[in-house]
């Protein structure tokens, strides 16, 4: 500390060159002057001026006497090595101690150590109310939908397979297998050849009636699943959701308009029946929006107990639910204009000698593709009279 405080006085304190009388410069090569002397001969020469001052030489300053330095002597601490402060020891043991809410052999098995005064149970987070309820409602519309599409599922195939046991009932194809003579066997005289039918099947008149009296006919399309009774009674509301046994039905019937009948050549006979969407009843009509479907199907059968009919298929398009688009019956050339009307926007074009001398046949069902209001998808034939 007292040599940096020194060393910095020595740089503060500027060098002074005293002003020596030269005529007395000999006594600098005898012996040197004392500091007294020094002193005196700078009082002289402050007196003489400057052009008569001496030629100044650089001397260095005179040494500062070297303090003797005296180390200071600091009490000296002796260290001691002193070990860490010991943890104090436990009071208890550490224990392997199960959660006291768990007491099976599992929770024994995954048992922790565990301090028994810090030891806390975990909180179970509780669930929010409004969120069980949310989940309770979702299950619960998932379960119904699933009961609903599994009950239309299952009504649909309980109408089709009565539908079709019906049919194999009432029903027999004209055409059966020639019988081989044996060997040996004395041939038969030939009968008398029974013109061929141009109908694809026959229908037992006699069993329909023991099933429902309402029966009046059987509409029949070769390679489509349209092969169904036709019903009709006195309104046209009956049939929508029953069967032909009268019972409920989700699919109902193909039923006749209550105004219609077969055989008068200047009425329209209107038939009805559902699109369903798993194919049944009348949704193989709306197929008939393609050229392809009309070349590949173009004609059906109305059997009745009186007399069998061709349906030779002229036009099909969608209008409005109205009374306008569903005429009962035609005076004079009223037939004629309806006929050119609905050929000239059919979704085909028929191959069919389209004539006012056959009686009008139109298949109604549901449409649900157009931007109608209510629409009414509409098949148009020509009841022609066959064996």
């Amino acid at each position: 500390m007292g040599d940096t405080r020194d060393r910095q006085d020595l740089d503060r304190r500027e060098v002074e060159l005293p002003d020596y009388d030269w005529d007395d410069i000999d006594w600098l090569e005898e012996t040197p002057p004392t500091e007294e002397e020094e002193r005196q001969a700078r009082q002289r020469s402050g007196g003489i001026r400057q052009d008569q001052a001496p030629q100044r030489t650089c001397q260095a300053p005179p040494q500062r006497p070297v303090r003797p330095q005296q180390p200071q002597q600091r009490p000296q601490q002796q260290r001691a090595y002193q070990a860490p402060p010991q943890r104090p020891a436990r009071q208890q043991p550490r224990t392997y101690q199960a959660p006291p809410s768990r007491r099976d052999e599992r929770c024994e098995r995954r048992a922790v150590a565990v301090e028994p005064e810090e030891y806390r149970p975990r909180r179970r987070r509780k669930t929010s109310v409004p969120l069980i309820i949310l989940v309770v409602i979702l299950v619960g519309g998932v379960l119904f939908a699933g009961f609903k599409l599994g009950s239309i599922l299952l009504n649909y195939h309980r109408d089709r397979s009565a539908y079709n046991d019906l049919a194999d009932a009432a029903l027999a194809d004209l055409a059966e297998p020639n019988a081989t003579t044996e060997p040996g066997a004395t041939p038969e005289p030939e009968q008398e050849q029974q013109p061929t039918s141009e109908v694809p099947i026959t229908v037992d008149w006699n069993y329909l009636r023991t099933v429902n009296t309402d029966i009046i006919a059987w509409l029949y399309c070769p390679d489509t699943r349209i092969n169904y009774p036709v019903m009709q009674t006195s309104d046209n509301d009956y049939y929508l959701h029953r069967g032909y046994d009268r019972q409920p039905n989700t699919a109902g019937a193909l039923f006749a308009d209550y105004n219609s009948a077969a055989g008068v050549t200047s009425s329209n006979f209107i038939v009805y029946g559902h699109n369903m969407k798993d194919g049944s009843m009348f949704a193989a009509v709306y197929n008939y929006v393609t050229q392809d479907y009309y070349n590949q199907h173009p004609v059906m059968y109305l059997l009745t107990p009186t007399q069998n009919y061709r349906v030779d298929l002229i036009a099909a398009h969608i209008v409005e639910s109205s009374m306008d688009n569903y005429p009962g019956y035609f005076q004079g050339g009223e037939y004629q204009d309806y006929l050119n009307k609905i050929v000239s926007s059919s979704f085909f074009r028929t191959n069919a000698n389209v004539t006012t001398n056959y009686q009008l046949i139109t298949m109604s069902t549901c449409d649900y593709s157009s931007n109608y209001n209510d629409p009414r998808f509409l098949l148009h034939g020509l009841l022609v009279p066959v064996n």
